[in-house]
């Protein structure tokens, strides 16, 4: 009987050997398809790739020059602002012209700042209540307005505008006409009442050169455009045909790229400093030069390959096709399959058909169970991301099992990962009366954005910190740091979020989780010295690990800020604060070490002001109290920015108390010399009137005017003389002794050294100069 059914068997699985062709097509035509595909796919990938790649390559290089030009730019900018600083210092009228010591001082100024940078052709300091241009060109160091060569800046500065800072090209240039001249103005006053403008002529033509020409490697031309989509530079003689053909509509937005229609690639990005454009063009078919060689090589691959494909789907077909035998025969000595086999014909089809009748009764049997495995996976799915976050948060405290993360899909390769942990930086992206609630929805909706390019998981710690668990591939130790890098680059450019990211050693088991969290826990303590928005590695923790030392101040550097702050010397000032942060770091003090030295540092600063008599609402305004400044900071950077702007505000309020001291001094000192000089008075008299020293009265009298005490009695001594003389009732000696000499041969060696004559001989020549015009007036008559 047995043997009747397994020939029985056997003849039924020769009838229905239709399988095994089915089986042959179905794979060789799966291998065909798919070679073909990829083939396809591959070429089109690597076209595509290779003009991406020089796109992107193309974009990098634009940016990275427009970066580095703008380094330059802005620096020239930076020094034209501190420019309306300084002069403001150095302007000093008298007469309603410039000081003769202003001019000298102001005149050497510009020389110097026409130094400070190769990319500077001339700088231009324009008074307009004086009407006067002082220049750095050597051959004219002042010029009226209105005669000087070069004004075409001038219209440009009589707008009205927003900025202060505009950039000029294409202007006429007054001293090479030929040439147009590129310039940054800047409008005064920034302090002060001058009004005017600075205006920095640049040498383009060599700022390009030395930035835009030195990459050889890209396909295209380079053009940089003004605002008004003027040529500035061209690394090719073709540049102006080039700019005829660009579509201005297209270049729109801060950078990008198009395809235009005559198949050129047009990358450009756009200066938020100056507007200009840079723009690369580039031939479309010149990025896919080469590209012959790979379809060759693609055809040869995917014949191989499909030769080798269709040997291997016979063999396949083979070996599937025996097990297929297998589970007819043994279906067939089954209950079942005598049941339904050999009691009755096997069902229409093939052999699959046979085998899918008999499992149609399992399924049947089944339904039930997977009914509540069903209902189980859906209260756990609904709950999954709880869930997860709840075992993840356990997990980096030194609970959990490989167990739960298989059972709630933990993305995580547990023998070889890293921790990254990431603390957001203010300020935050959003504000307002919900901005909490904003700023918690915002940053699960970040998690969720960067998870789904992360092999790992992300989570909330707490509300400062997020961790990400990170899976490392086999060999690539560096792949954590690059991955922080490419998270904080992300977030800076697409958010423009600050954020510092620790990242832990490599770890290998579910158990040192909690070891490779508190590894990111140390990285971050260093940000008390490094600074916010880095990326810090547990490696550098061996740099700054150190026995625990005794409390240290710096007493020698505090007594030289506070002298430097008495003397109002800022440059000083500011280098003994950066000193003592040096010191800070050299010495690795701990953080509540760094935070008591500074909170005394501040209380010292403070105490200077109190004793040299300043107003604290004056100098601080509605500032907040810098203690607590001081202790919301949480890097080296913050306090010691804290400290600097404290002693920056003592000293120009210092500098502005005196100034105002100097003047009343000064109006003091002549109006008692105007009333007094025909008196025995002296500098000590008039120093003791004002109640000021002798030295610091000569000093200022000096600097102001231009002159000594003593001369300036001496000319008020003259003048009045000059007028006694001309009453001939009058002697010399009378009028000796009205204008404060007892001794008259000095008053006439005196007088004849400020005059060239002799009292008398001008007594005489007055006379003889009256008789004249007697007779003049007799003759007219």
């Amino acid at each position: 009987m047995r043997s009747g059914v397994n020939t029985l068997l056997g003849y039924r699985s020769i009838k229905h050997n239709t399988m095994f062709v089915k089986l042959l097509l179905s794979l060789t035509a799966i291998a065909v398809i798919t070679v073909i595909l990829i083939a396809t796919i591959t070429y089109s990938i690597s076209a595509d790739n290779s003009i991406q790649n020089a796109i992107a390559y193309n974009e990098s290089i634009l940016t990275q020059q427009q970066e580095l030009i703008h380094k330059e730019l802005t620096a020239i900018k930076s020094a034209a602002a501190g420019m309306i600083t300084t002069q403001s210092y150095l302007y000093h009228t008298k007469g309603g012209k410039l000081s003769v010591s202003s001019l000298i001082d102001l005149s050497g100024f510009v020389e110097e700042q026409n130094k400070i940078s190769p990319y500077i052709d001339s700088i231009y300091l324009y008074y307009a209540p004086l009407e006067l241009v002082l220049t750095s060109h050597p051959e004219i160091k002042t010029s009226p307005i209105s005669t000087f060569a070069d004004r075409s800046w001038l219209e440009v500065w009589k707008l009205q505008s927003d900025s202060r800072t505009i950039w000029i090209t294409g202007r006429q240039d007054g001293f090479a006409p030929d040439h147009s001249a590129a310039s940054l103005l800047q409008k005064m006053p920034l302090i002060g009442q001058v009004d005017g403008a600075i205006v920095m002529n640049l040498k383009l033509e060599l700022l390009f050169d030395d930035y835009l020409s030195h990459y050889h490697n890209k396909k295209g031309a380079t053009l940089v455009l003004g605002p008004g989509s003027d040529l500035l530079y061209s690394d090719t003689a073709a540049g102006e045909s080039l700019l005829q053909e660009l579509d201005p509509v297209r270049l729109t937005g801060g950078s990008g790229y198009y395809i235009d229609d005559s198949d050129r690639i047009v990358s450009y990005t756009t200066s938020e400093l100056t507007g200009w454009r840079f723009v690369d063009i580039t031939k479309r078919h010149a990025l896919l030069q080469g590209m012959d060689r790979i379809k060759f090589i693609v055809i040869t691959v995917a014949a191989t390959y499909l030769t080798a494909a269709f040997g291997i789907s016979f063999y396949l077909s083979r070996r599937l096709y025996r097990p297929l035998q297998s589970v007819i025969s043994y279906i067939g000595g089954s209950e079942a399959g005598q049941q339904d086999g050999t009691n009755g014909p096997l069902p229409a089809g093939d052999e699959a058909g046979f085998i899918r009748h008999i499992f149609d009764q399992l399924v049947r049997n089944w339904e039930t169970l997977v009914k509540e495995k069903r209902r189980v996976d859906s209260l756990l799915t609904d709950n999954r991301t709880a869930i997860k976050e709840k075992y993840l948060n356990d997990l980096i405290q030194g609970g959990g099992t490989d167990q739960a993360a298989e059972l709630l899909g933990i993305r995580l390769d547990f023998a070889r990962f890293a921790v990254l942990t990431l603390e957001l930086e203010e300020p935050y992206p959003v504000k307002g009366p919900d901005g909490t609630l904003q700023f918690y929805l915002f940053r699960y909706g970040l998690m969720e954005e960067l998870g789904a390019d992360i092999d790992g998981e992300i989570f909330a710690k707490d509300d400062k910190r997020t961790v990400i668990l990170l899976s490392v591939p086999p060999g690539e130790d560096d792949f954590p740091l690059e991955q922080a890098k490419k998270l904080k680059l992300l977030l800076l450019t697409r958010y423009s979020m600050n954020v510092t990211i620790a990242v832990s050693r490599i770890h290998g088991s579910v158990e040192t989780v909690r070891l490779a969290y508190e590894d990111t826990l140390e990285a971050l303590n260093l940000k008390m010295y490094i600074g916010k928005g880095e990326i810090l590695p547990y490696d550098i923790l061996g740099d700054w690990k150190s026995e625990e030392k005794a409390y240290y101040y710096p007493y020698e550097l505090e007594t030289k800020l506070l002298q430097a702050l008495l003397q109002t010397d800022k440059e000083e000032c500011f280098k003994a604060i950066r000193q003592i942060t040096r010191t800070v770091i050299d010495k690795k003090l701990g953080k509540a070490n760094i935070q008591q030295q500074f909170f005394q540092l501040s209380g010292e600063i403070m105490k200077t002001l109190v004793q040299t008599g300043g107003d604290m609402s004056a100098v601080f305004g509605d500032r907040p109290a810098y203690p607590e400044v001081l202790s919301r900071a949480e890097t080296l950077p913050d306090m010691e920015e804290c400290l600097l702007d404290m002693c920056s505000r003592i000293i120009a309020y210092h500098k502005e108390k005196r100034s105002k001291m100097t003047d009343v001094t000064l109006q003091l000192a002549t109006d008692y010399m105007d009333a007094n000089f025909n008196k025995n008075i002296s500098v000590d008299t008039v120093a003791e009137n004002v109640q000021r020293s002798s030295s610091y009265l000569s000093r200022i009298f000096k600097e102001s005017t231009g002159m000594t005490v003593n001369d300036y009695l001496i000319q008020l001594r003259i003048k009045r003389a000059m007028e006694l003389l001309q009453q001939l009732d009058l002697s010399t000696e009378e009028i000796c002794r009205e204008i404060g000499y007892a001794n008259v041969s000095y008053f006439n060696k005196l007088f004849k050294a400020r005059t060239g004559l002799t009292p008398g001989q001008y007594r005489q020549q007055q006379a003889a100069d009256r008789l004249l015009q007697t007779k003049e007036t007799d003759t007219a008559h």
